[in-house]
């Protein structure tokens, strides 16, 4: 059985063709990606539900806590997805290239293009501020296989 470290994995976004590590990550998750079912039940079947695929893949949410610095520029860089000037001026999809670079060998990479981002700011007298981001993914993110 193979034990796989997790730190030093990494969230890259990109620009152009280069991509970034987000900075001070403390946490990610990614979840709720599957293949789309349809229930095809009938009259004369027996008494399990059958399901077939529909040929489509939710694909889910990436989403990740932060030490977060309003001041650094890559965390900006992230923030600033949530309020484009281009989605909101003209109402196009607002999408952005990502990969998870996991930190086993440098690669293996899941990539993904993110549809939408939402962001929770916490600011705790008894805490460092920190920020949790959900990234809704467009489409099917490209596993390691």
């Amino acid at each position: 059985m193979a034990v796989l470290k997790c730190k030093g994995t990494a969230l890259q976004i990109a620009s152009g063709t280069t991509y970034s590590s987000v900075a001070q990550i403390t946490q990610l998750g990614i979840s709720g990606s599957q293949t789309e079912t349809v229930e095809v039940r009938t009259l004369d079947g027996n008494a399990g539900i059958p399901y077939v695929s529909t040929g489509y893949v939710e694909g889910g949410n990436v989403t990740f806590d932060l030490l977060y610095d309003p001041a650094l520029s890559g965390h900006q860089t992230v923030t600033d997805l949530i309020t484009s000037a281009h989605l909101l001026t003209t109402g196009a999809q607002n999408t952005q290239q990502w990969k998870v670079v996991f930190a086993n060998t440098a690669s293996t990479e899941l990539t993904f293009v993110s549809a939408g981002i939402g962001a929770d700011v916490t600011v705790d007298p008894a805490n460092a501020l920190r920020a949790s981001l959900s990234l809704k993914c467009d489409g099917c993110p490209a596993f390691p296989t």
